[in-house]
């Protein structure tokens, strides 16, 4: 109880803070850079609005592509949001949009101080951690974003926060009501953004340590926690009469880059995780200036000439550039469907299998020839890229201030926090035996973190830093949960 006014103070601060950092950047952020004002563009932010957008308008859910792609290209969860802002105020649904995200993120940091306070069994260090979260701008540099970024840390704070409410009260009604809040949460955060569905492992861990007849209750929370995405699954069934899955970016009949080529050439070259901005570099330009007409050897050659040497060299040359001269027919019959508007067939079409399978073959050798950069350099690469940066993501500390002393200090204590974030999840996960009750539900929150990244790091590989967002802030908790370890160890042999 002595800590409840301290945490409501952070709390404060963490409001005036996020308002703060959040409006002091859009200040220095060009005006060709933002959204009417008051949010950040990106490449992918449009594609979670305007399906909300168009519905607000017209009353069907989905974005202006051509073809049953349009319908889900992203899920609905972040729209669903903005759907809410647009019915309060289409001229100010954006800034009700990033006042939302504020106010989110500074209830997940009362949250985050109570996770805390579970997993380290120490209020002060829940506390500071609580506070670096909230008002530091370590974690908030997607507040004034449209991207599930602006929302999925806090979902994820308050998802646990159920779980170890439920975990903790005794009386049976409240213990059914957290694990049913916990429940709802998730299954907003999996139709938000599906691949935290790994966390959702933990639903059934707690639910079995918190019930003795836990059979039933797994079931019950369990279509709860499943049920948003079963009904974003069923309607997308009915639109196309097949399973559509998770992340449907290159669906059959998208008439955009993002075809079954692509995807093949992705699953090549993050065999020696190619960075995700030089492959658009090189990729954009090719597929656009073959729909103009330019399908020019130089183009091809341009690509070929970024690969790693050792590609070039085991492959040869001339075989990848066939590749991608079959790439560009594939393209070229494309090219008509794009200018006039059209989705492309729902089945791939011959100039495009014909390319996949190419790819698919450069991509089994490379595995057989190069084990070692495909099976453990490259992941590792991965963890690096994921690790070692400061997170301060906002435009004024990447490029206004750059440079400056005293941002250059800041930025080296982040970074530092930053890796050490991480690199205490592999001590957390030891089985350290001081306070022993509870120690198997610390370890599940810890270890399904630690899925979370395994799985960027060996199969997604082409991630932006801000995938790891969302599971930051647990992170941090665990690194002063180690803390206090090592404090009680040194203690108790003096």
């Amino acid at each position: 109880m002595g800590y409840i006014r301290p945490i409501w103070i952070v709390c404060l601060l963490s409001l005036f803070s996020a308002f703060f950092f959040n409006y002091l950047n859009l200040h220095f952020v060009p005006e060709t850079l933002l959204r009417n004002g008051s949010t950040i563009i990106t490449n992918d932010d449009l594609s979670y609005l305007r399906p909300a957008e168009e519905f607000y308008q017209n009353g069907t859910w989905k974005d202006k592509m051509p073809g049953d792609i349009s319908y889900f290209l992203r899920p609905p969860g972040y729209g669903i949001i903005y759907y809410c802002c647009l019915l309060l105020s289409e001229s100010q649904a954006l800034t009700i949009l990033k006042v939302f995200q504020i106010l989110l993120f500074t209830l997940s940091v009362y949250c985050l101080f109570k996770i805390g306070a579970f997993i380290i069994k120490n209020d002060k260090w829940a506390l500071v951690a609580a506070a670096i979260y909230g008002i530091t701008p370590f974690a908030m540099g997607f507040l004034s974003y449209t991207l599930t970024e602006g929302i999925t840390p806090a979902l994820v704070i308050i998802y646990i926060y159920f779980l170890i409410k439920g975990y903790t009260v005794y009386h049976h009604k409240a213990k059914n009501l957290h694990f049913t809040l916990a429940s709802l949460v998730f299954a907003f955060l999996f139709i938000t953004r599906p691949v935290l569905g790994i966390l959702g492992l933990l639903l059934p861990v707690f639910i079995i340590y918190s019930y003795n007849r836990w059979f039933k209750k797994i079931i019950i929370f369990g279509l709860i926690a499943s049920s948003f995405m079963a009904i974003w699954q069923i309607r997308n069934y009915r639109i196309t009469n097949e399973f559509i899955g998770f992340h449907p970016i290159y669906y059959q009949d998208n008439n955009t880059m993002y075809r079954p080529p692509l995807k093949a050439f992705w699953n090549f070259a993050l065999g020696w995780n190619e960075d995700v901005s030089k492959v658009h570099g090189y990729m954009i330009p090719f597929w656009k200036n073959t729909l103009e007409g330019n399908a020019s050897e130089s183009q091809i050659n341009n690509i070929v000439n970024q690969l790693p040497e050792e590609v070039t060299q085991h492959f040869g040359k001339e075989r990848l550039m066939n590749v991608f001269q079959d790439y560009q027919k594939a393209i070229l019959i494309q090219k008509p469907y794009y200018e006039n508007g059209l989705a492309m067939p729902n089945s791939i079409i011959p100039e495009e299998q014909k390319v996949v399978e190419e790819f698919n073959l450069l991509t089994q050798e490379y595995k057989q020839h190069f084990w070692l950069s495909y099976y453990v350099v490259s992941p590792l690469k991965v963890f690096k890229n994921m690790v070692f940066h400061s997170n301060l993501s906002m435009y004024m500390f990447q490029q206004t201030f750059r440079g400056n002393y005293i941002m250059e200090f800041f930025r080296i204590i982040f970074f530092a926090l930053h890796s050490l974030c991480f690199i205490a999840l592999i001590f957390i996960l030891l089985p350290f035996k001081i306070h022993k009750e509870d120690y198997q539900l610390r370890f599940a929150i810890f270890f399904s973190v630690f899925i979370y990244i395994a799985y960027l790091a060996f199969f997604q590989r082409g991630i932006e830093e801000r995938y790891t967002l969302p599971i930051l802030p647990i992170l941090l908790v665990g690194l002063f949960g180690l803390e206090n370890i090592v404090f009680n160890k040194m203690k108790s042999k003096n």
